[in-house]
């Protein structure tokens, strides 16, 4: 295949959540917006693992000083991950998403977004719950709403913000480019947190600030208070965190859609309705953001094959009547170690 943007198409398709090509070709067009020829002549050779410029001239035969300009730029522009190992300067290329599309933080426009938006409803969003592993994991706010059980701290989100030396937060991307369509969401913009080297990497791109642990864990209360679900990239050392709402969200609007969207997720908590102490107010079910609880001639009936273990329900019920609960041994996922890793076992599964 000669055209290098459908060369960089099908690269793309290989990796993580994929990139599938559509009848019209729109995601050509997203391609050629994004990638200068150069740019996506450069992502093609370069290798999945991280190298210095140095190392990538070296292999490709090309000036050092003019090959790391054009990673740098590359970086720059989000098209390419940069990360510190051993005091060196690393690039590596990443998947469409997690990767190119939420870089373009401070690239939004409306005619990318509206691309980008037919090439989600054309392909790219049947990739989202296409794979037996996840790119993002639902989790509770804290420990102190699951019954009975201590949960894993890559399954606490006020135990992982503890854990971070470096935390940096951004503009919400979903509500962002909501907001530059016009549309309305009540909830708060500045909830995107980033931790270690992505952090660095936002903040170097001018796409977030530098923060304290307890601006981060009130970013969280805050968000937990406006009923937004956290997700987490899919890893137990917890690269970033997004706090969502169904109205902006992809992610939860999809899931929505899912006759049971408890089987599309990889959580290791259920809530369990006790509805004997049901007072029938109603809170849980303007909480709930896949409708696992509905009110209905005046009585809330609660579905387990739509809960997706975000807990949302459990902290505000004036009854007490649900609980979190981790799932059985047999029933838990443990995340792998790093979202790199997650992309691995994506691209292989892509595959198999």
């Amino acid at each position: 295949m000669s055209d290098i943007y459908e060369c960089l198409r099908d690269k793309l398709e290989t990796m993580a959540t994929g990139y599938p090509a559509t009848k019209d070709g729109v995601e050509i067009k997203i391609l050629q917006h994004l990638f200068s020829e150069d740019d996506a002549a450069l992502f093609l050779k370069m290798d999945p693992s991280p190298e210095t410029a140095n190392q990538l001239a070296s292999r490709l035969g090309t000036d050092i000083a003019e090959t790391a300009q054009r990673l740098e730029s590359m970086a720059r522009k989000g098209l390419i991950f940069r990360v510190k190992q051993d005091d060196a300067i690393c690039y590596f290329p990443v998947p469409f998403i997690v990767g190119i599309y939420e870089f373009q933080l401070n690239n939004l426009n409306k005619p990318l977004l509206k691309d980008i938006s037919r090439y989600y409803l054309d392909g790219l969003g049947a990739t989202f719950h296409g794979q037996k592993t996840p790119h993002l994991r639902s989790i509770p706010i804290n420990t102190e709403i699951v019954a009975d059980h201590p949960i894993a701290a890559y399954d606490d989100a006020f135990a992982i913000i503890k854990s971070k030396s470096r935390i940096a937060v951004a503009e919400c991307f979903c509500r962002k480019a909501v907001r530059l369509y016009g549309k309305t969401c009540s909830h708060s913009l500045e909830t995107c947190l980033q931790f270690e080297t992505f952090a660095d990497y936002y903040v170097e791109n001018g796409m977030a600030r530098y923060i304290n642990t307890d601006k981060a864990l009130a970013i969280l209360k805050q968000s937990e208070a406006e009923g937004l679900v956290i997700h987490i990239l899919n890893s137990q050392q917890v690269e970033a965190m997004c706090c969502c709402c169904s109205c902006c969200c992809g992610m939860l609007i999809s899931l929505k859609l899912f006759p049971a969207p408890a089987l599309a997720v990889k959580s290791n908590y259920a809530c369990v309705f006790d509805e004997s102490s049901c007072t029938q107010c109603g809170v849980c079910a303007s909480r709930c953001t896949v409708s696992a609880l509905k009110m209905k001639d005046d009585k809330i009936t609660f579905y387990a094959n739509r809960c997706i273990g975000c807990g949302l329900c459990v902290t505000t019920c004036p009854a007490g009547s649900l609980k979190l609960e981790r799932k059985p041994d047999n029933k838990l996922y443990t995340p792998p170690p790093r979202i790199y890793d997650t992309f691995d076992i994506m691209s292989r599964e892509k595959v198999e």
